[in-house]
């Protein structure tokens, strides 16, 4: 952080408890390239401007978060409300965890993981970058992509870097982005849709209030977005914690070994067995990915 920050003056964002924002962020910072450090701090873009914003947790009950940012925001009130949308700080946790604690499963995922909430990416283009970075490649590998992509097209703030928005991509070539380690359909599909986000053909915010499945077929329309795609997209971008990316193989083990036995399950089965979960299908797997990195095995494994 440069100097002058200290002297911004901070905001304060009152969170639903309970929370931990320490071990949220440290899920969310474990994959954001140099969007995110571990220690609280991300770069975003605000009114055109990259700015360095700075979170910790100042108070417990309720959770309080301070949020300063350099520089400082214009509309400092929509900048308040994004950050919350960010942080889920309106998530009510206490339903889902009365409710997993009358599993017998789930009951000891919950309990290790208190307070745990999903940090939503900063913006939509950054988690379609996400999306087709991970499609049928290692969580290592694409990492790798989207660090040599942030480096590549990023802009600085501060230390960290804010990721490209969809109008820096829509016009790069195809080879440019292979040049980080995206396949060519990848690449093509990457530029295409960050084309349609710029000109408004794809518009998040006229989404707000369409049905899941409505949204998913809407999504599924666009080149490079299948069925897991789509619902990863409502999961992460979207904040949509009913959103289930069942085909995940990640997730197919995850619930397989923390909820049936051992058994590796298939994409249907999955949906069968977490379907008595909803509105929360999305938020369960969420812990239990969390739950298999963080206490199963060790953070540091592959």
């Amino acid at each position: 952080m440069r100097g002058h920050l200290l002297y911004n003056l901070p905001m304060r964002i009152i969170c639903k408890g309970p929370y931990d924002f320490r071990l949220s962020w440290r899920i969310f910072s474990a994959y954001a390239a140099g969007n995110a450090s571990e220690r609280g701090s991300v770069a975003m873009w605000w009114d055109g401007t990259p700015t360095l914003v700075y979170l910790r947790q100042t108070g417990k009950e309720p959770p309080v978060l301070e949020l300063i940012a350099d520089p400082m925001p214009a509309r400092a009130r929509d900048f308040h409300l994004k950050v919350r949308r960010m942080l889920h700080a309106d998530l009510d946790l206490e339903p889902f965890y009365r409710r997993a604690r009358r599993d017998k499963a789930l009951r000891p995922v919950v309990n290790a993981l208190v307070g745990l909430k999903p940090v939503r990416p900063p913006h939509f283009f950054q988690m379609v970058v996400i999306a087709l970075s991970e499609q049928q490649v290692s969580m290592a590998a694409a990492l790798r992509v989207r660090e040599r992509f942030l480096e590549a097209f990023g802009t600085r703030a501060g230390r960290l870097l804010a990721f490209p928005r969809a109008g820096d991509v829509a016009h790069l070539k195809v080879e440019e982005l292979r040049a980080c380690g995206f396949s060519a359909r990848k690449a093509s599909n990457l530029v295409e849709l960050a084309r349609k986000l710029e000109s408004g053909d794809m518009d998040p915010a006229s989404w707000e209030n369409m049905p899941d499945e409505e949204l998913i077929a809407r999504l599924r329309g666009y080149g490079g977005i299948g069925e897991w795609t789509a619902e990863y997209l409502l999961l992460r971008g979207l904040g949509r914690l009913d959103a289930l990316p069942a085909s995940d193989l990640g997730v197919r083990r995850a619930v397989g070994r923390l909820l049936a036995g051992g058994k590796e399950p298939s994409a249907a089965e999955v949906r069968e067995f977490l379907e008595p979960w909803r509105p929360w299908r999305g938020l369960v797997v969420f812990y239990l990915l969390a739950y298999q990195r963080l206490v199963a095995t060790s953070f540091d494994q592959p």
